[in-house]
């Protein structure tokens, strides 16, 4: 009997599958949640230690899941070899197996974790590009529509006629450079000229209208004003365009700037 258990095999290299049957369930349940968990990364505002150990604590409990998992279909295959060969149950260590699995474990988390910080890193590339071209895009459009340039300025200078200043990430519009005419457009309806004639401010292609006198104000402040809020819009860190309304207040005539996305609704002028 002895020299029959010297001879024989360690079960557990019966099953050379099971390392590898374990490392394709969690690297295919790391797909799978793999959304969920860069979700889970991008929106923790804490120190990197922390979401070093939030990804460490969910690639455990993927491990830990998959292991109870594979754990009936191990036991009933040891319950299958023991009813052919009952000599074969002294072979059956489950500490020195567990503790074998353990070893993997930890060697497939690193190999997870890599997969996983690879993913993270193409999306923070992608989506860095993705923001500096929306941002490009958004205060090209705003100095287009509030900031002195008209159509035949649109045909003669490209987005590189705009002057930029980048610091720590933060794109600053300096100024439109070459904006010769003093054109205005409209905030609202985006397509008819803000014009003063005779002390009123009014749009050649919507009911926008201001009386200056009653209002206090005229067409240089209103440009100026336009591009305050626009700047102040994006300084907040939103993306998104905002529109305009005009709102009756106390018999006078307000224009406010508003935005879904940030919940923005201020007054202009």
């Amino acid at each position: 009997m002895d020299g029959d258990r010297r001879r024989r095999a360690p079960l557990k290299s019966r099953h050379p599958d099971l390392k590898e049957k374990l490392r394709q369930c969690c690297l295919e349940r790391i797909k799978e949640e793999r959304n969920q968990l860069l979700w889970k990364i991008r929106s923790n505002r804490q120190q990197s230690q922390e979401t070093e150990d939030i990804v460490e604590s969910t690639l455990r409990e993927i491990v830990s899941d998959e292991l109870q998992r594979m754990q009936p279909s191990l036991l009933e295959n040891q319950r299958n070899i023991v009813s052919k060969n009952n000599d074969v149950i002294w072979e059956f260590d489950g500490l020195h197996l567990e503790n074998s699995t353990e070893t993997a474990s930890e060697e497939l988390m690193l190999e997870m974790q890599r997969l996983l910080y690879e993913d993270l890193r193409e999306e923070l590339i992608k989506r860095e590009l993705e923001f500096f071209e929306k941002e490009d895009e958004y205060l090209a459009q705003a100095v287009l529509e509030n900031m002195n340039l008209n159509d035949n300025q649109l045909g003669n200078h490209s987005f590189d006629s705009i002057e930029w200043s980048q610091w720590w990430g933060t794109v600053i519009l300096l100024h439109p450079v070459n904006a010769e005419n003093n054109k205005v457009w409209c905030p609202i309806c985006k397509r008819g000229e803000l014009q003063e004639n005779h002390h009123i401010i009014c749009c050649t292609n919507c009911n926008l209208r201001f009386d200056a006198g009653i209002d206090k104000l005229n067409l240089n402040f209103l440009k100026s004003r336009l591009g305050e809020v626009h700047m102040d819009h994006l300084n907040r860190g939103c993306k998104a365009t905002p529109s305009f309304c005009m709102q009756a207040m106390f018999n006078l005539n307000a224009l406010f700037i508003q935005c879904e996305v940030c919940d923005t609704f201020e007054i202009v002028i």
